[in-house]
């Protein structure tokens, strides 16, 4: 069924810190970290809900505890109230399987696995959900939280959530990996911290228990059949909303370990209606969860969505994944399940997740310039708008032109050092700085961030005239872009006020 319009709330940021979490935060919310405290117990209810599935064993019953009072780790908060918007946590037990795959994994995608073993587990859910059902949307977008730094973290909430809580969307955050919930390690594959929740607060947390990231893919499967169905007695995670579609998002690592369930997993686990890959690289995450070496996959090659799907997949790529995650050269071309958006002018993390600060954010990483303030967020949420409706109602989003990589591996510049071809949002078209995502030397990452080079005030004098003749441009740009579908007309006064901030002098 159609998805109601959208519905307008106060945009948000978060400052969830992804990569960055290891240089600027303990804990990956917008509220102070949570002291530890023993958390009562609301309620507990065993769901019958579980994933749908042709394999030999659908899987056992779930077991939901919660809401769990107190404040979560990873809490983000800012702006649900006024959005009408609860955040609650919940526990969730279960017996996970493992997968391993017949054979050597294809580059086309289309993998067969077959169940290995089971084990039991208990992670936690933290739900963001409209507190009233009249305001729902039907849609549920369940996220695969991102440990790059053994912190878990849930930067796509930071990127889309303006347009999660405008248009009614419940966002479900999913502990799904054990770097996140007890496995301290050496800090993740970007080093870090390595705090995960049973570190972060053991007494709130302290009975979560992974048996390790090869149960990952069916544990986030289970999670997404979950919230698919509202239980027939006992605790809903999402008291009782409607859930028409429910979407995959992850970022980063994450993306590398959606390619994994999309090519391999979704097939037998067929729970989630549409995936959003956001900044994958060329290869995936390996299935027995043996853990990844730097940046590197350990499933390596050129490996593309597969292509017989029956549920839509957008990949989303910023100039960073091209190049230093190596995925240009598992580019594959646009189908009626597939979609790919290349967005000039991004870097795999940027000023955006951090609060809007490029300068700040590069003195904080100790990175030699300010870092990478493209227009990613617009883009993102607009890829997410596109993907609700393409599940929703079958209408297929804009294609997008890919960035001009050499046959070097280098993206082709302009003069100024922007990149050319790719999806060209106004901060690019009618640019004001130099935005990349190369590496700018550094750390791992200052490279994953990018940087930016703000053009020279007689620069700007010379290319525009002025602050009037720039704003002329930009919005004109804008509204190009709002038209092509690449920005949505919500985002359209966000952008604009971008454009006040360069400085003209």
């Amino acid at each position: 069924m159609p998805v109601p319009r959208r519905r307008s709330a106060r945009s948000r940021r978060t400052l969830l810190a992804l990569v960055a979490a290891a240089a600027l935060v303990a804990c990956s919310g917008d509220d102070e970290p949570a002291s530890p405290t023993t958390a009562p117990i609301e309620a507990t209810t065993t769901s019958s809900a579980s994933p749908t599935t042709t394999a030999p064993d659908p899987g056992p019953e779930l077991t939901v505890t919660g809401p769990v009072a107190g404040t979560p780790q990873t809490s983000a908060t800012a702006g649900l109230e006024e959005a009408g918007y609860v955040e609650e946590e919940f526990f969730v037990s279960g017996t996970a399987q493992a997968f391993d795959a017949d054979g050597e994994p294809a580059d086309d995608g289309r993998w067969s696995v077959s169940v290995r073993d089971e084990a039991p587990y208990t992670t936690r859910i933290l739900v963001k959900r409209p507190a009233d059902a009249a305001d729902a949307s039907g849609v549920v977008v369940v996220e695969w939280n991102n440990v790059s730094v053994g912190t878990d973290g849930t930067p796509d909430w930071t990127f889309t959530a303006a347009e999660l809580l405008r248009s009614g969307h419940v966002h479900v955050a999913v502990s799904a990996q054990a770097a996140g919930v007890d496995d301290a390690g050496e800090g993740g594959i970007l080093g870090g911290t390595g705090n995960p929740l049973t570190v972060a607060d053991p007494e709130r947390y302290g009975e979560l228990a992974h048996p390790g990231d090869d149960h990952s893919y069916d544990l986030f499967a289970q999670i997404g059949a979950l919230v698919s169905d509202v239980p027939a007695d006992g605790v809903d995670p999402l008291a009782g909303l409607p859930r028409d579609h429910v979407l995959a998002i992850g970022e980063s690592q994450s993306a590398f370990r959606l390619t994994t369930f999309v090519n391999g997993v979704h097939p037998l686990r067929p729970v989630f209606d549409g995936f959003l890959v956001h900044s994958r690289g060329g290869g995936a995450a390996p299935l027995d969860g043996s853990a990844e070496e730097g940046l590197a996959s350990s499933i390596a090659g050129e490996i593309r969505i597969r292509d017989d799907l029956d549920v839509p997949v957008l990949v989303f790529s910023t100039e960073t994944d091209l190049t230093l995650l190596g995925y240009a050269p598992a580019r594959q071309p646009d189908s009626d399940r597939v979609r790919s958006w290349e967005v000039a002018g991004t870097a795999h993390a940027d000023a955006f997740l951090l609060g809007g600060d490029p300068v700040a954010a590069g003195e904080a990483l100790g990175c030699a310039a300010p870092v990478n303030d493209g227009p990613q967020h617009l883009a993102l949420k607009a890829a997410l708008a596109h993907l609700v409706d393409w599940v929703a109602d079958g209408t297929e989003p804009p294609s997008g032109t890919p960035i001009e990589v050499g046959d070097d591996g280098e993206i082709a510049r302009d003069d100024h050092g922007n990149a050319l071809g790719g999806i060209r949002l106004p901060a690019v078209e009618v640019p004001a700085a130099t935005l990349s995502g190369d590496t700018a030397g550094g750390s791992v990452l200052c490279q994953l961030f990018g940087f930016t080079d703000p053009f020279p005030i007689e620069v700007l004098v010379e290319r525009y005239g002025g602050r009037a003749g720039y704003l002329e441009q930009y919005e004109a740009a804008l509204d190009r872009a709002i038209d092509a579908g690449f920005v949505l007309e919500a985002d359209r006064a966000t952008a604009l006020a971008e454009a006040e901030e360069v400085d003209f002098g």
